[in-house]
């Protein structure tokens, strides 16, 4: 059986974080985006882990168009890797 995953864009923050952590309560994993609130990502991963559940941050400026296809393929890396 597979976990769900979530990706939560911009979930260093506001009603990002509070997705990000609602979705761990209800036990999915989650990957998250920050686009320059780093610690803010590091903080909400750390808190998901602690839940005992999976979590991971990526940069993501969605104003960079062409920054997309890179983070689709770090998205893939690290469900890859998990």
């Amino acid at each position: 059986m597979s976990n769900k995953i979530a990706l939560v864009t911009g979930g260093s923050r506001g009603l990002g974080k509070d997705m990000a952590l609602s979705l761990a309560d209800r036990g999915l994993d989650v990957i998250l985006t920050y686009n320059t609130y780093k610690e803010g990502a590091e903080q909400v991963t750390s808190q998901i882990k602690s839940k005992g559940r999976k979590a991971e941050y990526l940069q993501l400026d969605i104003s960079k168009i062409n920054s997309l296809n890179s983070f689709v393929e770090n998205v893939l890396s690290v469900l890859n890797s998990n």
